[in-house]
């Protein structure tokens, strides 16, 4: 019985017409304030576009655009990280942790900069994935940005500016600097943590959720093939996490709108609860309504 009673309270509560209006104005602010928060934060990633636009020239290509566009990002974040880091910023921080978020305090510390860094080569339509590196033992130690230029990921490393030239000068990419690193260790800056070795990495925690991400994985690679599976970025596909929590939103808020338009026409347009809820029973009881005129439950045929 105890298990029944909130479900009976849950069952009467949406029955309620009170309740259900007061619901969807609620849903409706929620909509806009995130509509609203997300074309905010695409408008601050289209000014930071612009302004490497404003720095590019005829002999840039692909390349140079991402490393131009990872200069920018180490510019924008480097130095916030330490003033709030240890700040309460509340459910912005904690719950909705924004890449917009992540632009302004830089407190994920590599997790921004690769966030940012994705964000910012999302407006160039650069396929991006946030790769884990595993260092000490263990994966995630730290974020780094892989980009595809062509058929090549190439590594770039906003948190230290730090992008890898092969021998035949064109960008690394992860396995390169994996399978020779006393050469590309001669490439990193002072303040490198010589911990980042590049030893492995993984783009997607498929062990996160115990039987959930696992399931994802295997739904995944029947649609991409279990190769691409290995290499899929979760993250890349929430960096807008307004514009999610929108979409979700709106697929809430389209049955509980339903379930009120039901609600309205059996209270104020059918004479009785009692008549189901069919267009034809709709038009002809608001035509009624119209015409100021009231019939009885025994008086239509349903």
């Amino acid at each position: 019985m105890g298990s029944r009673y909130p479900l009976r309270i849950l069952r009467q509560a949406f029955r309620n017409l009170y309740f259900l209006m007061f619901l969807n104005g609620f849903l409706v602010a929620s909509l806009f304030y995130f509509k609203m928060e997300s074309y905010y934060e695409d408008g601050l990633f289209a000014s930071i576009k612009s302004t490497i636009d404003s720095r590019l020239d005829a002999d840039d290509n692909t390349d140079s655009v991402a490393v131009k566009a990872m200069n920018t990002c180490y510019r924008l974040l480097s130095n916030k990280g330490s003033t709030f880091y240890n700040s309460n910023l509340g459910p912005e921080a904690d719950v909705l942790h924004s890449t917009a978020f992540d632009l302004m305090t830089t407190r994920g510390a590599c997790g921004s900069y690769s966030q940012v860094l994705a964000r910012i080569l999302k407006t160039y339509h650069i396929p991006v994935r946030i790769a884990q590196m595993k260092a000490g033992g263990y994966f995630g130690a730290h974020n780094i940005v892989e980009a595809e230029v062509g058929s090549n990921w190439i590594v770039l490393d906003p948190t230290y500016n730090l992008c890898f030239h092969r021998p035949d000068s064109k960008l690394a990419n992860f396995n390169d600097v994996h399978g020779d690193w006393n050469y590309y260790s001669k490439q990193v800056p002072t303040d490198y943590n010589p911990i980042y070795r590049y030893e492995d990495v993984r783009y997607t925690n498929w062990s996160k959720i115990p039987i959930i991400s696992p399931a994802a994985k295997t739904l995944i690679s029947l649609f991409i093939g279990r190769e691409r599976a290995n290499t899929f970025s979760m993250r890349t596909l929430f960096m807008n996490t307004y514009q999610v929590y929108l979409y979700v939103l709106v697929a809430l808020y389209i049955p509980l709108l339903l379930v009120t338009i039901r609600g309205l026409l059996k209270t104020k347009v059918f004479p009785s609860p009692e008549i189901p809820v069919t267009i034809r029973n709709v038009v002809k009881y608001i035509k009624l309504r119209l015409q100021g005129t009231q019939g009885t439950p025994s008086s239509f045929t349903h």
